[in-house]
């Protein structure tokens, strides 16, 4: 149980970053993370808030994949680059990785490790 109860954080800023994406826009995403790195400030708060990107993009792709026209732009996406339409959508996925991590990190290594 106790397990568990380390990933509940995780989760909570997964759905933070959900609903930030979805009426905010991709911005959230460092957004949330910066303040899930503050109020953490460990080691694990760049790749906990990596993880939690990932889950919150990924379930918003996996939502956008129910809609027809997603995969009409996957495609277009596929002939506008040199990479199939799903390469693009993980890099999209990527991104969000990237940017959580960067943005948890940068506010640890501003503010410092919590000494206690």
């Amino acid at each position: 149980m106790r397990d568990a109860n380390r990933y509940l954080p995780v989760a909570g800023c997964a759905v933070l970053m959900i609903a930030g994406t979805w009426f905010l826009g991709w911005m959230a995403v460092p957004a949330i993370a910066a303040v899930y790195g503050l109020a953490r400030r460990d080691m694990r708060a760049p790749r906990e808030a990596g993880l939690a990107a990932l889950l919150a993009w990924l379930v918003l792709l996996l939502r956008l994949k129910m809609q027809p026209s997603f995969a009409t732009l996957l495609a277009e996406l596929g002939q506008i680059f040199p990479v199939p339409g799903f390469a693009v959508a993980l890099l999209a996925l990527l991104l969000a990785i990237v940017l959580a991590m960067t943005a948890a990190r940068f506010v640890i290594g501003i503010v410092g490790f919590r000494t206690s």
